[in-house]
Parts: C-alpha cells; sequence; structure tokens
C-alpha cells in the first residue's frame, strides 16, 4: 500500500565542494498527502462572517455572492457551514446546518443585502457560537472574515473574541478586500491570536484582496487550506554532527519565517498541526563542517502524524487498514567531492525556492528600512527584490515593486497599498 504522506528532502547542491572552511548550503523539505488519503478529506465545520457595510455596495458584494456560492457547490452533505453578515448589525443569514440543500442556501446568499456601518466584534462573537454548535476534533473548524473597511467598534472587544477562538481551537481566516482597507496589521493581530493554542499551525492567516477579480481565486485558495487530510503532524530534521541550523522558512503553502525557536540542539523541530491537500515545505539554512571525499549522511527528515480511525469522519472513503499515528522517515545524503566539474551542480527547483525567500526577505526588509527612515537601503532592497521577481515570472509583483521603490524615492515613505501586499 502506498503511502498516506510522502516526504522528500533535498540539498541545493547535487555535491558539495570540498574545502577547509564551512559552507552554507539549503535544504528543502516537502510534505505531500500521499494516493493512499489524496482524495479524502475530514469534514468542515465553518462560519463564514461577511461584511455587508455600505461600502461593499456593486461589484464588490456581487463578487462575494458569486463565490460563496460556487464553495457551496463544493460542499458535502456531512460539512457544516453558518453565514453571519455584519454592518450595525448582526444577522445569521445561514444558521450551521449541514449541506444538504445548496439551491436553498444559494438562494439566502442572493438576498444579501448591504447596509450601513462595521461592527465586527458582535459578528465574530455570533460565528463562534454558530461554529460551536458542531464543534468536534474530527471537523475542521474554522472562521472566515471578509471585510473592506475599519471596524467602527472597539478593536479590544474583537481582540478579545479572537482570544477566545484561539482557546476553542478556531483559527480565523481574515479576508482583507479593496484598496480602501488599511487594517492589515489589526487583521493579522486577529489571526495570529485565533491560533495561538496551536503552535505551529498556519491556519490562521490573512489575505489581501486587491480587487473584486480575485475574489473567486482567493476564496478557493481558502478553501483549500481547509481540506485538512492528517492532524497531529509533526516535523523534524535531525541533522549530523558539526552541523548547524542558521534559518528556518515556511515556503509553502506561504513563506514566512519560522523564527529562531524551531531550531532546537542538532534538531529543527517543526509542530504544523494540520496538513492539508496542497501540502507544505520548509526550507532551512546549514552550515557544513570540513568534510573528506565521500557520501555523507548530513540530516534525517521525520514526520509522524494521525490519520483518523473512524473512516466515517472522512468526507470520503479511506484504504481499509488506514488510521491512527503513523511515522515517515528520509536520510538526506550529500556528496563531497574535489572534482570541479561536479562542483557547479545545483538542484534547480530548490534554488528556485531559495530566491524566492530571497526576494521576500528584501521587501520586507525594505519595509523595515522604510519605517526607520533609511530611504536609500529601503529602496535598493526593493530594486534588488524586482530583479528576482522578474528573474521568477512574477511580474505584476515585480511591477508593483518597481513602483514602490519609485515612490518611496519621491515621497519618502511605501505606499499604504504597498505595505499591505508586502505584509
Amino acid at each position: 500500500m502506498s503511502s498516506a504522506i510522502n516526504l522528500t528532502s533535498l540539498c541545493n547542491r547535487y555535491n558539495v565542494p570540498v574545502l577547509n572552511q564551512p559552507q552554507l548550503v539549503y535544504v528543502l523539505t516537502e510534505i505531500q498527502p500521499g494516493q493512499a488519503i489524496a482524495n479524502v478529506r475530514l469534514p468542515l465545520n465553518f462560519a463564514l462572517l461577511l461584511d455587508r457595510s455600505g461600502s461593499m455596495e456593486g461589484e464588490k458584494i456581487r463578487t462575494v455572492k458569486e463565490a460563496v456560492k460556487t464553495i457551496i457547490d463544493m460542499l458535502s452533505p456531512s460539512d457544516i457551514i453558518s453565514v453571519v453578515t455584519f454592518e450595525d448589525r448582526t444577522q445569521v443569514l445561514i444558521q450551521a446546518q449541514g449541506v444538504t440543500n445548496p439551491p436553498g442556501l444559494k438562494k439566502k446568499i442572493d438576498g444579501l443585502r448591504t447596509g450601513s456601518a462595521t461592527n465586527l466584534a458582535p459578528a465574530l462573537r455570533e460565528g463562534l457560537n454558530q461554529v460551536g454548535r458542531a464543534l468536534s476534533p474530527d471537523r475542521i473548524n474554522r472562521m472566515i472574515l471578509l471585510t473592506d473597511g475599519e471596524a467602527t467598534d472597539r478593536e479590544d472587544d474583537s481582540r478579545r473574541a479572537a482570544d477566545m477562538a484561539g482557546q476553542r481551537g478556531i483559527p480565523i481566516i481574515g479576508l482583507g478586500f479593496g484598496r480602501g482597507w488599511r487594517k492589515e496589521d489589526f487583521m493579522i493581530d486577529l489571526a495570529d491570536r485565533s491560533v495561538c493554542a496551536a503552535p505551529g499551525s498556519h491556519s490562521g492567516s490573512v489575505h489581501y484582496i486587491q480587487s473584486p477579480g480575485q475574489v473567486a481565486g482567493i476564496f478557493q485558495e481558502v478553501y483549500q487550506s481547509m481540506q485538512v487530510v492528517a492532524k497531529d503532524v509533526n516535523l523534524t530534521i535531525r541533522m549530523s554532527q558539526g552541523i548547524e541550523a542558521r534559518r528556518v522558512w515556511q515556503v509553502a503553502p506561504m513563506i514566512k519565517d519560522v523564527g529562531l525557536s524551531a531550531i532546537q540542539g542538532r534538531a529543527v523541530s517543526l509542530p504544523l498541526g494540520e496538513l492539508d491537500k496542497g501540502g507544505a515545505a520548509y526550507l532551512i539554512e546549514m552550515m557544513v563542517p570540513p568534510r573528506p571525499e565521500g557520501n555523507v549522511r548530513i540530516a534525517q527528515t521525520e514526520v509522524t502524524y494521525s490519520l483518523p480511525i473512524r473512516q466515517s469522519s472522512f468526507a470520503g472513503t479511506l484504504p481499509t487498514g488506514t488510521g491512527g499515528a503513523a511515522r515517515e522517515a528520509v536520510d538526506l545524503v550529500v556528496n563531497f567531492t574535489s572534482d570541479p566539474s561536479l562542483v557547479g551542480q545545483v538542484n534547480g527547483r530548490v534554488m528556485n525556492i531559495v530566491e524566492r525567500v530571497t526576494a521576500f526577505k528584501l521587501q520586507t526588509q525594505a519595509l523595515d528600512e522604510a519605517q526607520i527612515g533609511n530611504v536609500a537601503g529601503a529602496t535598493q532592497k526593493l530594486r534588488q527584490a524586482v530583479t528576482i521577481l522578474l528573474g521568477q515570472g512574477e511580474t505584476d509583483l515585480a511591477n508593483q515593486m518597481a513602483q514602490e521603490a519609485q515612490h518611496l524615492e519621491q515621497q519618502g515613505q511605501i505606499s499604504d497599498e504597498g505595505k499591505k501586499t508586502i505584509k
């Protein structure tokens, strides 16, 4: 039987040169659902919290309604959905229920109309109430919050609601909609608070929807992130004697600096929590000490995980005999050589990821430099990021960062739009 989880670990160099000093290598570790679980997932229990304030009028609300209806069509009867709308008052448009009547649910979505203000905290509390009705470790419990403006009620009330979500194990996925949305730090704070009880999980996240044309794609990304196929996922990279991990980056589903806390002596410990169908990937910067010629195991990567024992927990069918706790492990062996014809060979896929991380670092460093007034340094970093992004084929982002560099030189700061995109 094929493994439930496919684990790979690759070095950026096929052959490492023999040197008399330490050298840096990059190790890419990827975790993907295997054939045994590729077509199954845990059932969902989620609340959509939709801003229907006056600023959502027109194309914004129309595209949101269409995206929600598309998601409804993709759900199964075992999934539970609720929809809470908010303006100056909170309304439960769809009470928490199984998706047994998609046309009826979509008809309610069609009736969504815009209102006035943006009172957020009551909507968060009602979303918690709706998800709480079917809260279960055998389901994927989420709140998806979409807003295009600033909360008109007390932000601390929303923070307390996000803390409650974290205590109950209900991550918040934030969606900031439109160029007028300027509360990315507040939204990020809510998402972070909602996963405080699940360190290492990448479930709580924030997406920026620049225009109505991006709504459908972002909703699909969010739906993908809820397609959980394994839980209690822990990734450990154990390095051989003398090898030191310097930095750890999550590179899929999104890029972020994991932080030094993941490095524990000669091991990198990453509690992922849940694994969705898109998988996960991490890039580790390692310092390798001098070695003689020959093959050397520089690390062993291990992933442990659990699958629901009861097959009925899945919105699908697992092969007979699967379920419970499991483990996969792979060794990373590299060849140390003095042959100059071999030393130049690199793994193009790993180096592509390294370049993506480098572009990410340059953009975030530029933001930090601009905030302390180092305009020249921030501009230089943005232009370096543009060069890498163009090489990656990320032309839209490259063009935006080029415009930000010009704006920075002229105005002395990064625009609000640029800050949102980078964050």
